[in-house]
């Protein structure tokens, strides 16, 4: 790795063969880190003909006047590693290099990606939220050349766009899916042997829509007690638990409703009832919060196609005996709390709204 003042002089020589040419204290100015609330100018806007190389990965969707197009940023090679893909997002965002190049493409610049590197998905998990998807996300990705995408806002913004544009041609929506997951899921840094999405749980309002992306991808939508996911919520709410796009996707379109447990346990409701409705759209199988860790290995590897060799075994026993989202910490199930201690407001809200869209997927599970 380059010494800080030698990386700044390699950055102002490149800069100046593609003719952007900073000084070298303005570039330091740039690169000096944003004090809370302030915002530094950009050094500079691109829009190129496609990505830069693999290292250059989507970093979100840019609206320019009516043109919508893709920003990119460097993520270097490093793992996706992290419980979610937004600590890497941030870390890339702050790269010197992509503060340095803002680079856009259009948007169809997706769709050679598709070309390049094939509609390969091994595997979605879906979720009703707060029920032990992160946990099997990092599962998978302890097995080495495994990239687990786990809820990317680069994607999260896409598929929300084709969702809400239908009037973009069918095919262009799915090969811009394609491309998507062809950039943020490349070869970075080794080889891949599989790629997984975690997808947000309000992305299964466009389960039809990934089906035709991915058709041959299989996938899972996890479950739990409704009291348990409420409980959740009611400690740290979620982002689907406010009225707006996310909600709109399950088919909860009402702008002006009040948040609280009641709109999150509709808003929870329509993600399992939508999940349900789409069980017959091939592909698919539902777990039980309660099944895991049994039932990684006994049903949800399988499904995906893996069986682990004495290795990656213990690489997945490992990753099970930490905190899915605090990996320094040890897993301890005895650190939640028992559905018994659900307030009233909870037990109202997930008994109005809840306990009837979950048991319908119990019902699925059992094949009934």
């Amino acid at each position: 790795m380059l010494a800080r003042a030698d990386a700044i002089a390699a950055l102002c020589a490149f800069s100046e063969r593609c003719g952007i040419g900073p000084a070298a204290d303005a570039l330091l100015e740039a690169l000096r880190p944003d004090a809370p609330g302030y915002a530094r100018p950009e050094l500079h806007n691109a829009i190129a003909e496609g990505r830069l190389s693999p290292l250059w990965l989507p970093a979100g969707l840019v609206t320019e006047g009516e043109q919508v197009m893709v920003e990119w940023a460097h993520y270097g090679s490093a793992p996706f590693d992290a419980p979610f893909f937004d600590d890497h997002l941030r870390r890339a965002r702050h790269h010197p290099v992509s503060r340095l190049f803002r680079w856009r493409t259009q948007l169809d610049a997706l769709t050679h990606v598709a070309v390049e590197t094939g509609p390969g998905l091994d595997g979605l998990v879906l979720h009703m939220s707060r029920c032990g998807s992160t946990i099997v996300a990092r599962a998978l990705a302890s097995m080495p050349g495994q990239v687990v995408l786990s809820e990317p806002a680069p994607f999260d913004a896409l598929l929300q766009f084709c969702a809400a544009h239908s009037d973009i041609a069918f095919e262009t929506r799915i090969a811009l899916l394609r491309g998507m997951i062809g950039a943020l899921a490349g070869a970075r840094g080794g080889a891949v042997r599989r790629r997984f999405l975690k997808a947000d749980c309000w992305h299964v309002g466009a389960l039809p829509l990934l089906r035709a992306a991915f058709p041959e991808t299989p996938w899972i939508f996890l479950y739990r007690d409704p009291r348990e996911v409420l409980m959740s919520h009611e400690r740290m709410p979620g982002l689907q638990t406010l009225p707006g796009p996310q909600a709109e996707l399950v088919g909860v379109d009402e702008p002006d409703a009040l948040p609280g447990l009641d709109f999150t346990a509709r808003v929870l409701a329509a993600t399992c009832h939508r999940a349900a409705d789409h069980a017959g759209i091939g592909g698919g199988i539902f777990v039980d919060y309660a099944e895991i860790p049994e039932a990684i290995h006994a049903r949800i590897l399988p499904h995906f196609g893996i069986d682990p060799d004495t290795a990656e075994q213990a690489a997945i026993a490992s990753a099970l005996s930490r905190d899915a989202k605090e990996s320094f910490k040890r897993f301890d199930p005895h650190q939640r709390a028992p559905r018994q201690s659900a307030s009233p407001a909870v037990v109202a809200a997930s008994d109005r709204h809840l306990v009837a869209a979950v048991e319908r997927l119990r019902g699925l599970n059992r094949g009934v």
